[in-house]
């Protein structure tokens, strides 16, 4: 069933912004459906979160994404989202907040994970 398009669309909007703050709140809004996501929906929010914590310069909202991502996995949500955007994050980025979730994303991260 899933959450519908125009929720997804309005949570990947947050998931996107410009604003650190709307990113950092669209992040911990991930877990407000985490039953509800159809496996498609769920894909899409991990493949989205882990791209834009390749790149993120918010430290809290890394914290936020890196949250997101690992709360999908203990629902067991990530299914088969490509996560590997995330070896792109600089190790000065990780800091000892982030340490756990990237060591609970590791197995998605290795060569060959999909």
């Amino acid at each position: 069933m899933g959450i519908g398009n125009r929720r997804l669309a309005e949570l990947i909007r947050e998931l996107v912004s410009d604003d650190a703050r709307l990113r950092e709140r669209g992040s911990d809004r991930v877990e407000d459906w985490m039953n509800s996501y159809s496996p498609k929906e769920a894909r899409v929010i991990a493949e989205t979160l882990a791209l834009m914590a390749s790149f993120e310069e918010s430290r809290e909202c890394l914290e936020a994404q890196l949250h997101a991502l690992s709360e999908l996995d203990t629902a067991d949500r990530i299914g088969g989202a490509d996560l590997t955007p995330l070896r792109d994050i600089p190790d000065t980025r990780i800091h000892v907040e982030h340490r756990d979730y990237v060591e609970d994303l590791a197995p998605y991260l290795e060569k060959g994970a999909q």
